[in-house]
């Protein structure tokens, strides 16, 4: 077992800021020296202090951050700490030492004279339009420790706060938490968090003029850098800010572009290979893409990473709920958990905003949204992917007033370079997001596709590789989310169902009807749609039923697709079931954390426990809280979920069986506010 330290020991060894050493500060504050010094010789009421880090204002052009501080609250209790993640990663220990708990609540600020809090600056596209500067407006940057960005979230106003108040309310803190180790748990790229602190006396003003109990949660990331940091830049054009933006991401977040595609020769993806429309041809580019810059392999890496990342959501039925650009991690991780949800039944419709009354953030949306919003980061760098190799060097020094003139000068030839760029990168995203969702789909029913190699390079047969899978996803995935959206079963725990069924799918016994074994199509199937089926066959005069019940000839409608969609998935699968079960179970979660349940945990909080909220001293009820967390980080061993805590919630959070009371279908697939 590794030796466990400091965190004021860690933070001296190996802490460290590259960020606020290689980018520009907003000029208010213009060095870590004058940031000390603004600390150390001022009050926190100071009004030199407040304004330097707590005055929202627009940061000095070509500025990446700006100096800040949290902000001291008048009390801190830590609720929730990821202890075996601060164990296991950083050999910190919170039950030891009383700093690690400080720092990470805000209530201790730790500096060096190369180390200091800051907030990101970045603008972005809210819901398709621009909404100029955003930046981390409750955001508090302290550190990088083991290549992860320790980050507080409701730590107070900073530069970038425009009207908010700084805070983070309690509710929404408390899903942000659960659902960034939810999806780690679960394999899907995303942001983690690592300590929960309730503010006790600490409230934010709400809607319908509430009062509501505030909190501030540590988080971690290699990089918080998102697209939006990028949008920052079109919108108040600074190359030299931009280029060394982007040479910071791809040295020190992207390690000097170790994992880049260099193996697969990009001008592969001159065509489309998964057209929209079936027979469809794409238009390929007259001449292939032969100079190939360091900042192309940047672009292409990042809308790869951002393909990875919307496979395993639409697989898993995960909804962000707010897709900006500001929200689009360049290293393609689940971020800024707003109003998210996972689909309780199949709905490609669903939205889980309230305030998408487009539908613009849709579950069907969301690989469409992701790659409108790297459309824009490719405007964004588009000077970059314009130059190519050939005029690099002079694009990189030039100053900013003399953009113009070079732009007037080559602006044919970058332009269409640009556009062979997002053409390639378009077809590549299609590629990587839908070869992707097959394989996690084939996972999750028990299936090995035997097709994808673990890294494409110039010896994968595409063509032949795109054939296979357009094949699996029409004859296996897609009549079967049909099924599933027709039959309203719950979505995740369909696939927990089939991957423990043992039967022989199809059976001439008693126990069948019509040829497939009942409980099989129980899996698919509510019980009131299972007995109108088990009734329509035990009647004689079954043409005469289906004529006069048109409930009956839609169920008969659908489990004629079912026993057609069997014959096909049992060509799939493996012959014996526990190859099929050990597919299977490494990626089906036995629980997922459903907005429901999260309304359960939250109400028992800030409803029944309310009065306790603001005393510091008070024993607070951690258990639902607690048993939420311990279920949702180890979604695929029950066996942690610890037993002597609350073991009647595992029943009834995680239980298997198909919603079939009204009460419980009224719960599923709410929707949620963007207020946090």
């Amino acid at each position: 077992m590794p030796e466990r330290i400091s965190i004021l020991k860690a933070l001296q060894q190996s802490g460290s800021s590259k960020l606020i050493q290689r980018l520009n500060p907003d000029q208010t504050v213009p060095s870590i020296a004058k940031a000390i010094e603004l600390i150390e010789t001022h009050q926190l009421t100071d009004p030199q202090r407040i304004t330097a880090f707590h005055t929202p204002r627009f940061v000095s052009p070509g500025s990446h951050f700006s100096f800040t501080t949290p902000f001291q609250r008048p009390h801190y209790k830590p609720l929730l700490v990821a202890t075996d993640t601060l164990r296991d990663e950083f050999q910190l220990d919170p039950t030891t030492d009383p700093n690690l708990t400080k720092i990470l609540s805000g209530a201790k600020v730790y500096y060096t004279d190369t180390i200091f809090p800051y907030s990101l600056a970045y603008a972005g596209y809210q819901f398709g339009s621009f909404a100029g500067q955003l930046g981390d407006g409750r955001v508090h940057n302290l550190f990088s420790l083991n290549n992860q960005v320790f980050q507080l979230k409701g730590s107070g106003i900073t530069p970038f706060s425009r009207f908010a108040d700084g805070k983070a309310l309690l509710r929404s803190s408390i899903r942000e938490f659960i659902i960034s180790g939810a999806l780690h748990a679960m394999n899907v790229p995303s942001t983690r968090a690592l300590q929960l602190t309730l503010l006790p006396g600490t409230r934010a003003l709400r809607e319908g003029g509430r009062r509501e109990p505030c909190a501030v949660v540590c988080r971690v990331a290699p990089s918080w850098i998102r697209l939006g940091s990028f949008d920052m830049f079109k919108w108040r054009p600074h190359l030299p800010g931009l280029v060394k933006l982007t040479d910071y991401c791809i040295d020190e977040v992207f390690q000097s572009g170790k994992d880049f595609p260099r193996e697969l020769n990009w001008n592969r993806f001159d065509r489309d290979y998964f057209p929209d429309e079936e027979g469809q041809a794409s238009a390929s580019c007259s001449l292939p893409l032969d100079d190939v810059s360091q900042y192309d392999l940047f672009f292409r890496h990042v809308v790869n990473l951002n393909a990875n990342t919307v496979a395993f959501w639409q697989a898993y039925g995960f909804c962000n709920g707010v897709l900006n650009t500001d929200n689009t991690s360049i290293m393609g991780l689940s971020m800024d958990f707003g109003p998210f949800s996972f689909m309780d039944i199949f709905d490609p419709d669903f939205t889980p905003n309230h305030d998408d009354f487009t539908k613009r953030y849709s579950f069907a949306n969301q690989p469409g949204v992701i790659w409108w919003n790297l459309l824009q980061f490719a405007q964004d760098i588009a000077i970059l992917l314009g130059a190519g190799t050939e005029h690099l060097e002079k694009v990189v020094t030039l100053k900013q007033e003399d953009i113009n003139a070079l732009e007037n000068q080559y602006e044919e030839k970058f332009v269409k370079r640009v556009n062979k760029v997002i053409k390639l990168a378009s077809s590549e995203y299609k590629f990587r997001f839908t070869t992707k969702y097959a394989q996690l789909m084939s996972e999750r029913l028990g299936i090995d596709l035997k097709l994808l190699p673990e890294r494409l390079d110039d010896e994968t047969d595409l063509e032949q590789l795109s054939e296979k899978i357009r094949e699996f996803c029409s004859v296996i995935v897609e009549p079967l989310l049909q099924i599933l959206q027709s039959t309203k079963v719950d979505y995740n725990h369909f696939f927990v169902n089939l991957q423990d069924y043992q039967g022989n799918f199809f059976d001439s016994s008693s126990n069948s009807i019509d040829g497939l074994d009942e409980l099989y199509i129980s899996l698919f199937f509510k019980d009131e749609q299972l007995k109108k089926l088990i009734e329509y066959y035990q009647v004689e005069n079954k043409k005469y039923q289906s004529q006069s019940d048109g409930e009956i000839r839609q169920v008969l409608s659908l489990f004629n697709d079912l026993k057609e969609w069997t014959k096909i998935y049992k060509e799939f699968i493996p012959i014996d079931y526990e190859t099929r079960r050990t597919i299977s179970s490494k990626v089906n979660p036995l629980f997922i954390p459903r907005s429901w349940i999260f309304n359960e945990v939250i109400d028992d909080l800030t409803q029944r426990q309310a009065d306790k909220l603001n005393d510091t001293d008070a024993d607070l009820d951690l258990s639902l809280l607690n048993k939420m967390y311990l279920m949702s980080t180890h979604p695929y061993d029950p066996t942690k979920w610890d037993q002597t805590l609350r073991p009647e919630l595992e029943d009834r959070w995680a239980n298997l069986k198909h919603t079939t009371s009204k009460q419980d279908e009224e719960r599923y697939m709410k929707q949620l506010t963007c207020s946090s």
